[in-house]
């Protein structure tokens, strides 16, 4: 079965996505991701749970962050709530939640996204192995890449729109330039870019807490895709709401809800009507090494 899923900013458009199309809804917990995605505490994740089930979705939270070991204690608490409270998935990329998991029996639930470092399928038959729910491909490989790691496991995932996570550090670049330049309120605002020297595009930047992150210059857009990826094997194929307006992102789950389906669908009208967007797709056709 294939799951379409959707980063959720807003709890209250649950519905809106179910009568789009997902079947699935991510959202971030505060404190425990590299994303520049509004974020939720467990309190609030338990009312959005509450949401997802009375609007017929999965929920699937995200916690992709590499924790310190003082914070293990926090996050040994966190990872038996979201068990307890019977989320659907739970997204990350540190071990120490899988070691968490096995205490409280949440195995079944833990997806592993180490963001761009899943490009190896044995590395994700080995995580598999451990009897996890599925694993998460780097959107930054070739069609033929993501083809040959999906039909060697069982359960995969793939970001198949949006704009695609580039980089992640934990310098604080934006913090240093506030330092440089005297500038402030940049750090927490999603409302930045950055452009090199040798290009116009502009590339997202966000900066919070624990990392600076940067985002690819284009949305990648995967419709003439779909059939392939489903036929190697893909079963989550997930909607990046980052930097994208609503619009954008609903027209986009009622079009890829109907590639999967099977049925005919006119997507490069969905491509014509926002046409202005920098439309991208991405790595798929470009070899890795040149």
């Amino acid at each position: 079965m294939s799951i379409l899923t959707i980063t959720c900013e807003d709890i209250n458009k649950m519905s809106e996505y179910k009568s789009k199309g997902a079947d699935e809804v991510i959202i971030a917990i505060k404190g425990g991701c590299f994303t520049s995605l509004p974020t939720f505490t467990i309190e609030e994740i338990k009312d959005a749970k509450k949401v997802a089930d009375e609007s017929g979705l999965r929920l699937v939270v995200l916690m992709n962050r590499l924790f310190h070991e003082f914070e293990m204690e926090r996050i040994e608490d966190e990872v038996k709530a979201l068990i307890e409270m019977n989320i659907d998935g739970l997204m990350f990329a540190d071990p120490c939640m899988l070691y968490f998991a096995k205490k409280y029996n949440g195995v079944s639930k833990m997806i592993y996204r180490p963001e761009t470092l899943m490009t190896s399928y044995e590395d994700g038959l080995c995580w598999m192995d451990m009897g996890l729910q599925s694993v998460q491909i780097s959107p930054l490989l070739t069609e033929g890449e993501i083809e040959e790691m999906a039909g060697h496991l069982k359960n995969s995932g793939l970001q198949i729109h949006g704009h695609m996570m580039m980089s992640v550090s934990k310098r604080k670049l934006v913090s240093a330039y506030e330092e440089v330049t005297n500038k402030s309120g940049l750090v927490n605002n999603d409302k930045l870019s950055i452009v090199e020297l040798k290009r116009d595009a502009h590339m997202p930047l966000f900066e919070n807490e624990y990392c600076t992150i940067i985002y690819t210059d284009f949305i990648q857009e995967s419709f003439s895709r779909i059939d392939k990826f489903v036929k190697a094997g893909v079963n989550r194929f997930e909607i990046d709401t980052e930097y994208m307006d609503e619009c954008v992102a609903m027209d986009a789950i009622e079009v890829y809800r109907k590639l999967l389906d099977g049925q005919s669908v006119d997507y490069h009208a969905y491509l014509e009507k926002y046409k202005e967007l920098p439309w991208s797709v991405g790595y798929y056709g470009q070899k890795t090494i040149k």
